[in-house]
């Protein structure tokens, strides 16, 4: 089907695939496009954007150009060249991008014709919030053998430079787009480690959301050795438990991260055993996958008495998907736990409160079948029970505003469905509700007593299983003898080299 593209070229191809790991297959579509320059409905749309990722209220737009840069031509030449084609005219067609999607957010489709729709609705204007990336191929071996000394070529980040300011500054980005509009490039390595590093939808928008805070800093000079750098930062700096940048002192003229964090990090104990703990995690990307396999096709059933029309499958599943890697890893763990427990006519439930959402809850119901009943009844009977304990959890739990409900039968059984519910608690339950809903409680036997089933509250795990010592962030004002960022380097090398072949030239 269309909304399956995989992108036009090898680099496209790349980054959906890339995408669909990250931001799963219901909310990524490789190559959409508008019903521009067709007439009576004939003749082909025009492509908006090699990548659109839509969830909730977030949209993230993608460009993917790869463009050859010319070593061949001097460096001012062949960086100007290289920029306009690659970044300038990237970020120009994002922008656009957004205008029109902002404007027309029905006018969107998945295939070259215009035939199918975009599967997901865009948020409106007041609502959206829109993050423009544009991922850059071809100039990292160019920029790596510019800057020399083992640099890893990504482009550095410097937030004084704007539009066409660019031109004089190889390998160096601050605003492309006029207004100061934020566009995150990103190049063939730094696109990878982004995407492999925060890859859930709720941990890549923090960071770009906290990347462009951190960058609009009004007076300050920000200079950044790379993406990868920014992102060793931000990975290790946590601020209440979340992750942040460092914070900037007052009377700060001027911020430099420089060259070595990310190699430090990538290479730490404590990320290898963060990766380790994540491992478990993916469970529930399986789980997501799966169920948004049938919802695609179109063939994801209701609840039973449950008009179809009334069910959004995808507000379901985005529910699971906005949590980040670090609570998949206790939900998937909690989960896995329910699905172990197994005792002949007895049911299971285990309920948490998500470790990123305290006011949402989670319902983890398991049950053997009996043999005596039929497979619509048991699964009847399975339902009214999810529902009861996704309602009873507000009478209980007063502030918890929304409940996901998952019920299965346990890994002892030799055959398997999943029943997914979500139930928005928003707002108090009236009396009359809360009377229906403590009899099915009765009835049901849900939320009684600690024999019948397990009540488990959330909490807010450790990312890293190892301590780690969390260094404090580099600051420097530019002054003489401060350290300096690789450009810096580069200059004073070319300084040197200069000075070198004047001594020479004087001892001949």
């Amino acid at each position: 089907m269309a909304a399956e593209a995989q992108g036009t070229t090898d680099s496209e191809r790349v980054l959906a695939r890339l995408a669909r790991k990250a931001f799963l297959s219901l909310w990524s579509y490789a190559n959409v496009y508008s019903d521009e320059g067709q007439r009576g409905g004939k003749g082909d749309g025009k492509e908006l954007t090699d990548l659109l990722v839509v969830f909730g209220n977030d949209v993230l737009l993608f460009s993917d150009k790869h463009c050859a840069f010319q070593s061949a031509e001097r460096i001012g030449v062949a960086w100007q060249r290289w920029y306009k084609r690659a970044i300038e005219k990237s970020a120009k067609q994002l922008a656009g991008a957004e205008n029109f999607l902002r404007r027309f957010p029905n006018r969107v489709f998945v295939d070259k014709a215009c035939q199918t729709r975009l599967p997901v609705a865009l948020p409106g204007p007041s609502e959206a919030r829109y993050f423009l990336v544009a991922v850059t191929r071809g100039g990292h071996e160019a920029a790596a053998r510019y800057f020399g000394g083992g640099s890893s070529g990504s482009v550095m980040l410097n937030s004084m430079l704007e539009g066409q300011e660019h031109y004089q500054h190889p390998f160096e980005v601050g605003f492309p787009l006029k207004g100061r509009r934020f566009v995150h490039v990103l190049d063939e390595v730094t696109v990878d480690a982004l995407l492999d590093e925060l890859d859930t939808v709720p941990d890549l928008v923090d960071y770009l959301a906290c990347k462009e805070r951190y960058f609009s800093t009004n007076g300050v000079l920000m200079h950044v050795a790379g993406e990868e750098e920014l992102l060793a930062r931000y990975m290790c700096t946590l601020d209440n438990g979340r992750h942040a940048l460092p914070e900037v002192p007052p009377g700060t003229d001027s911020v430099t991260i420089l060259e070595g964090d990310w190699r430090f990090y990538q290479l730490s104990p404590q990320r290898a055993a963060k990766r380790d703990a994540d491992q478990g995690s993916y469970m529930w990307d399986a789980l997501i996958e799966y169920q948004a396999s049938f919802v695609r096709a179109g063939t994801a059933i209701g609840l039973p008495e449950t008009p179809p029309a009334t069910i959004d499958h995808e507000r379901i599943l985005r529910a699971l998907a906005a949590e980040s890697r670090l609570a998949r890893r206790e939900l998937a763990m909690n989960f896995r736990f329910a699905l172990s427990k197994s005792e002949p006519g007895k049911k299971f439930a285990r309920v948490t409160l998500s470790g990123d959402n305290m006011s949402r809850a989670y319902v983890f119901l398991t049950a053997p079948k009996p043999p005596d009943v039929t497979y619509q009844a048991y699964r009847e009977m399975r339902t009214a029970t999810l529902f009861a304990y996704c309602h009873g959890v507000k009478t209980r739990f007063p502030h918890v505003t929304e409940a996901v409900g998952i019920a299965s039968e346990p890994f002892s059984e030799k055959v398997a469905s999943h029943d997914f519910l979500y139930v928005d608690l928003t707002g108090p339950m009236s009396p009359e509700e809360s009377a229906i809903w403590k009899g099915a409680m009765e009835e049901l036997d849900v939320l009684q007593t600690p024999a019948t089933d397990v009540l488990y509250f959330g909490k807010k795990a450790h990312e890293f299983p190892m301590p780690f010592q969390f260094g404090g962030p580099k600051f420097y004002d530019f002054e003489s003898g401060s350290p300096m960022n690789r450009a810096a380097r580069r200059r004073m090398a070319q300084e040197a080299r200069k000075e070198d072949k004047k001594r020479k030239k004087q001892k001949r």
